[in-house]
């Protein structure tokens, strides 16, 4: 019953049910706990998860493998990787050694926080510690290695996997392809799906949305459409993130009309457009290049009927501290709290970039506000020791970047004047950045470097990195206490 309304998100049914459970005199186990946990992890609760750890252990409850485990994977895959690595280390405290499913968690959670070398580390003690890897572990490690684009090292690791005896599951055979689409091998791709069949291993839809992805983001519109319909074709109901993918190729094409028959037909088929489907249809809306063009794209916005949309259209006029457009987002915030970090992320990076280049730019400074107190970009501003700051906008688009960076070195200029300690140095990481059309030409470090000339920023760049604009010493002090630094935003 508590895993049933946990997955029903009934919390206060579930805390009636307990107190019913105890007058009973059928009080609350491991089992009980762990699934309490377990609920609340699903529904992105993660601080009440965290509160049943801790209230469990007061009335003698020992957290058990499974407890730890559960934790670990609701905080890795919330982006806390720094709570996730410690209730591992508590859980080898506890005496509780690792077990496959463990060592898999772990595994991957390191490798999602970047950290591929400690990360093959473990996975080299678990099979030094007799635990063997299973499937799992190696689609982890092959999708691990994939993100970071070491695809030689994936296909090693699938090679490996086979010769280890095991046989490849549908799983394995669409992390393959994806290795192969990436390489620009798209026909292997597609001999892949063909062994696929062969051996009996039956395509599901996110293989069939796959190869529709591949080939939209290789720009062939013509052959992601004819993966869509041999999905149709062979009796499957296509998910929105496989229509998402079509939904992209077709605006990054500007085949506007093609969209909204897609729009249309996700309706028709009872698929409800996701955050990310609102936020490709909002990127496309801040490209609009005349007032028909802009009229159209909010169209299709409307058409999906997401809560993002309502938000949009009641963004109020900022207030003279824009404390109303703050509350305004938080709101919005909390109503979405349950959608994973990235999907936010690219949320927020959309409004922010979409108000930022509409003239509303107290208002994309408030949003950009709320989302970095809320956590939704953790990595882009890190203290690496005491005075030395490292600000990074390479995951942003461009209107986001300048945004993010005027308000952050705002609060730097703030922080200084009620402390009278200013950073030693600053570190500004643009990288080619998300709106990167070829290598080597960034919208986003162009802009940067145009805010910062703009503002004479005190900037050099280290070792011939174009990417990185570096601030530090006298000059930076002296030029943070500049009173137009905190006003930096609205130019």
């Amino acid at each position: 019953m508590v895993g049933i309304l946990g997955r029903a998100r009934q919390f206060d049914a579930i805390n009636k049910l307990l107190e019913q459970m105890v007058k009973d005199g059928c009080h609350p186990n491991i089992v009980t706990y762990n699934r309490l946990i377990h609920s609340y992890g699903r529904a992105n609760y993660l601080k009440e998860a965290l509160d049943v750890f801790h209230q469990m252990q007061e009335v003698g409850c020992e957290p058990d493998r499974v407890t730890y485990c559960t934790l670990i994977d609701i905080h890795a895959k919330a982006g806390f990787l720094d709570v996730a690595m410690s209730l591992y280390e508590r859980m080898q405290e506890a005496g509780l050694s690792p077990d496959t499913y463990s060592y898999s968690v772990i595994i991957n959670c390191l490798g999602k926080a970047g950290h591929l070398a400690a990360a093959h580390r473990v996975f080299c003690e678990m099979v030094d510690q007799g635990c063997v890897p299973n499937l799992v572990t190696y689609n982890i490690m092959i999708t691990l290695q994939t993100k970071a684009r070491n695809y030689q090292t994936a296909l090693k690791l699938y090679r490996d996997m086979q010769t280890a005896g095991f046989e490849p599951d549908t799983v394995t055979y669409s992390i393959v392809m994806e290795v192969l689409g990436h390489c620009g091998y798209l026909e292997e791709a597609e001999a892949v799906f063909a062994e696929m069949k062969r051996k009996n291993c039956v395509p599901d839809e996110r293989v069939y949305g796959l190869l529709v992805d591949l080939w939209g983001k290789a720009g062939n519109v013509e052959r992601a459409w004819e993966w869509y319909q041999a999905m149709l074709h062979a009796g499957l109901r296509p998910n929105v993130p496989t229509c998402n993918s079509l939904l992209s190729a077709f605006l990054r094409m500007h085949q506007l009309a093609d969209a909204y028959n897609l729009l249309q037909s996700m309706v028709a088929l009872g698929l409800n457009p996701s955050l990310q489907t609102y936020t490709l249809l909002l990127s496309c809306c801040t490209e609009a290049q005349s007032s028909y063009d802009m009229g159209f794209r909010c169209k299709l916005m409307a058409i999906t009927g997401h809560p993002a949309h309502a938000f949009l259209l009641s963004m109020p006029q900022a207030g003279p501290d824009g404390q109303n457009v703050r509350d305004h987002v938080s709101k919005f915030l909390d109503l979405m709290h349950s959608e994973d970090r990235e999907s936010k992320r690219g949320l927020v990076d959309a409004v922010v970039d979409f108000l930022h280049k509409s003239g509303l730019k107290e208002e994309a400074g408030s949003v950009w506000e709320v989302a970095a107190i809320r956590n939704v970009y953790p990595d882009a501003v890190k203290q690496k020791s005491s005075s030395y700051w490292l600000i990074n906008l390479h995951v942003m688009s461009d209107g986001t970047a300048v945004t993010a960076l005027s308000r952050t070195l705002a609060w730097f200029r703030r922080q200084m004047l009620i402390s009278g300690i200013s950073p030693s140095r600053i570190d500004i990481v643009t990288g080619w950045g998300r709106r990167s059309r070829i290598t080597g030409s960034s919208l986003v470090r162009q802009s940067v470097q145009e805010l910062l000339n703009m503002f004479s920023f005190p900037f050099f760049m280290e070792n011939g990195n174009s990417g990185c604009f570096v601030g530090c010493g006298e000059p930076l002090s002296k030029w943070l206490v500049q009173s137009y630094v905190e006003r930096m935003h609205l130019l």
